[in-house]
This record gives structure tokens, C-alpha cells and sequence, in this order.
């Protein structure tokens, strides 16, 4: 079944069905459970397994896209996630000028 079936562009809060006009899961190359810190680092910053983003287009991709910014704003009863894209987007930025070190294992 394709996502468009039952995602549309907005949320449907009485299904609790999520929405957004370009709705996608991430690949599942991009899951993280059971992964080390250190893994679920170097995969994001892999352009291999990150939809093919250097470090600049992962900067936009996580503090301006839209998707990615509705786990902010998820609507319903849904648990935004923590802070707000604006201040990920921050962290993102001062670890990529830090130089992006990962955790050791």
C-alpha cells in the first residue's frame, strides 16, 4: 500500500492518521533502533545511507524541511518533539562548524 492512501496533506486527527503534503516514512536504511551512538552518527553523516546529503544539504534538510519539521508540530494529541526545529537545526549547525566528531563506541 502506497502512503498517499492513507496519508493525505494534512493530518486527519480523528484517525489519528499524520499528514503533510510530501508525507514519507524515512528509508529503512535510516533506522536507528539497537544502533550505538556512534553508528547512528556515522550513518547521518554517510551520503550513502542519508539520501545523498553532504553536511550543508543535511544542515537545511533538518532545520528547514517541512517533514522534518512536523515532528514539532505534529498536531492532535501527539507528543511534539523536544525544543523546536529552529534550535536543532542550532545544535546541528555547532556541531557541524565543530567538526562533526561521533561518540566513540
Amino acid at each position: 500500500m502506497r502512503c498517499p492512501i492513507c496519508h493525505q496533506g494534512t493530518n486527519f486527527d480523528p484517525g489519528r492518521m499524520p499528514g503533510h503534503p510530501a508525507w514519507h516514512l524515512a528509508p529503512r536504511e535510516m533506522g536507528w533502533e539497537g544502533m550505538t551512538l556512534n553508528e547512528i552518527c556515522t550513518q547521518i553523516k554517510d551520503p550513502a545511507r542519508n539520501g545523498g546529503r553532504d553536511m550543508a544539504a543535511l544542515l537545511r534538510h533538518v532545520s528547514e524541511d517541512s517533514l522534518v519539521g512536523w515532528a514539532w508540530a505534529p498536531g492532535g494529541k501527539r507528543t511534539p518533539a523536544p525544543g523546536t526545529q529552529a534550535e536543532f537545526g542550532t545544535l546541528m549547525r555547532a556541531w557541524a562548524e565543530s567538526g562533526a566528531v561521533c561518540p566513540a563506541e
